[in-house]
């Protein structure tokens, strides 16, 4: 578990021409429903405020917070930050999309992030590029399988291991490997540096998996139908997105212009 009240840092996602998703993650001691303070400038010194507020989370979201900023300016770079109680987290920086033609858009096209394979220097490397626009996660931003063949091998070899040593089942267990992929400063720096677009494919949620069933849920069943739930649930939690229909969590299509 990372250490500090924002050890998990922050994230912005799904931008449009006026608003974006801005996350972050409080770990504290409370039990209960807890606010938590943001605020959105257009500087890093924050001497140009644009938006702020309190956001509530509680343990029903694993203390995640979302916050859906609008009124912003198309085309534009943001700054944003929250606070709880005395401490202040990282700042990210975000953007907005444009309207109407533009000239370029550059993108940092992601996918298959196995941990025990490390790579992850590849986030590193776009967060400090400075001349991206927006991140797409094309889906396995975690892996949901215990460490066996070449990934246990790979571990061994690089000495990365993960939490839980195990494969994910419930949704503590898919809440414990999306806090510990936070962990690791690669990829809370490209979350820092850009907006991301995220969606998931079969290991966020179970191998092989398709409408009714999966590779080890060939005829589906309440097990399936509960597990698939609980990777739902944990990805949209721990990731900046925005739901088109919140009571429908299994429609994650959306459109960027």
């Amino acid at each position: 578990e990372p250490e500090g009240t924002f050890g998990h840092g922050v994230a912005s996602g799904d931008p449009l021409a006026d608003r974006v998703i801005l996350w972050t993650r409080v770990t504290q001691d409370d039990s209960g429903s807890i606010d938590v303070g943001w605020e959105m400038a257009r500087d890093a010194l924050f001497e140009d405020v644009v938006a702020s507020g309190i956001a509530f989370t509680s343990s029903a979201r694993d203390y995640t917070v979302h916050v859906d900023v609008g009124g912003l300016q198309p085309g534009s770079n943001y700054h944003y930050r929250f606070r709880f109680r005395d401490e202040m987290s990282p700042t990210g920086r975000t953007k907005t999309l444009p309207v109407g033609a533009v000239d370029q858009v550059r993108l940092a096209v992601l996918s298959c992030a196995a941990y025990p394979v490390g790579q992850f220097h590849a986030y590193a490397d776009a967060g400090w590029r400075g001349d991206i626009d927006v991140a797409i996660m094309l889906g396995d931003y975690i892996y949901e399988s215990d460490l066996s063949g070449g990934l246990e091998f790979a571990s061994r070899l690089l000495g990365r291991n993960w939490e839980p040593d195990r494969e994910l089942i419930t949704l503590e267990h898919y809440r414990r490997r999306h806090s510990f992929y936070r962990g690791d400063s690669d990829l809370r720096l490209i979350h820092a540096a850009m907006p991301m677009i995220a969606v998931w494919d079969d290991h966020d949620l179970i191998n092989g998996i398709w409408r009714n069933g999966a590779t080890t849920y060939p005829s589906g069943g309440d097990s399936f139908t509960a597990r698939r739930a609980a990777a739902m649930q944990a990805f949209q939690e721990w990731l900046p997105i925005r739901l088109p229909d919140p009571a429908a969590p299994e429609k994650i299509y959306r459109s960027f212009d």
